[in-house]
């Protein structure tokens, strides 16, 4: 009695995780994938309170640069 390696379960389960992923790309309707993606963005945006490479924070940046010398 021989066991199978893991080497031959990763196919079936490579497959498996294809089909699943192709089922879930089917089950979206394009204009509500838009519209994840849409609020998706947003919240991202939403989430950065600062902002590093503005020229204000630049100019802050080099400010503070030139007092520590």
């Amino acid at each position: 009695m021989s066991t199978p390696s893991i080497g031959s379960a990763l196919p079936h389960q490579d497959d498996l995780a294809s089909q699943e992923h192709a089922r879930r790309e089917r089950a979206w309707d394009p204009a509500a994938r838009w519209q994840a993606i849409q609020e998706t963005i947003g919240w991202v945006e939403a989430q950065a309170n600062v902002r590093r490479n503005t020229p204000a924070a630049c100019i802050e940046q080099e400010r503070r640069r030139q007092f520590a010398k």
